[in-house]
């Protein structure tokens, strides 16, 4: 049902911006129905919050060559499980395969949009800051510069953290 509110909703709006045919122009919707069908699709976006559980089922399906290597002692651990994507990540950046890299960053930051709390906070935690955190090396400095602005931000703020911590 989701995925037919999404096609109806991207149907609506794509008939919004094509040309009109020649002749009269007759809208394809009135603007209250225009509202009505961004609230619905936003209102959907809201409901598919991703929790802890979800994450391995998405590492799995997005991810597949690195969700392989969670072990099983590791599974139900959402900070372990995490560790693992930072772990893949860290090696990208040292093999230089951004292309990789981008992978995992374009799936945590889809993450970190629709994450509950503890699943946002392990993303910030185990993955963003342990991958980035004090790294000062060429690899990790270039990587950074592919960080979208959320995950930038979300560092920034705990280096801010971290050295109000050391001024103490």
């Amino acid at each position: 049902m989701n995925d037919t509110l999404t096609v109806a909703a991207a149907s609506a709006f794509e008939s919004l911006v094509m040309p009109p045919p020649q002749g009269r122009h007759k809208p394809a919707m009135d603007f209250s129905t225009f509202c009505s069908l961004r609230r619905m699709v936003l209102q959907q976006r809201r409901q598919e919050a991703v929790g802890c559980s979800d994450f391995m089922q998405l590492l799995a399906l997005h991810l597949p060559e690195v969700a392989e290597h969670v072990d099983e002692s590791d599974f139900g651990y959402i900070h372990l499980e995490v560790g693992v994507l930072k772990l893949a990540s860290r090696s990208a950046i040292l093999s230089r395969n951004m292309s990789d890299l981008l992978r995992h960053l374009i799936l945590v930051r889809d993450l970190l949009g629709r994450a509950d709390q503890t699943l946002h906070d392990a993303l910030r935690v185990s993955y963003l800051e342990a991958l980035f955190l004090e790294e000062t090396g060429a690899e990790s400095i270039a990587a950074r510069g592919m960080l979208p602005r959320v995950m930038e931000d979300m560092l920034r703020k705990a280096e801010e953290r971290m050295n109000c911590g050391r001024d103490q």
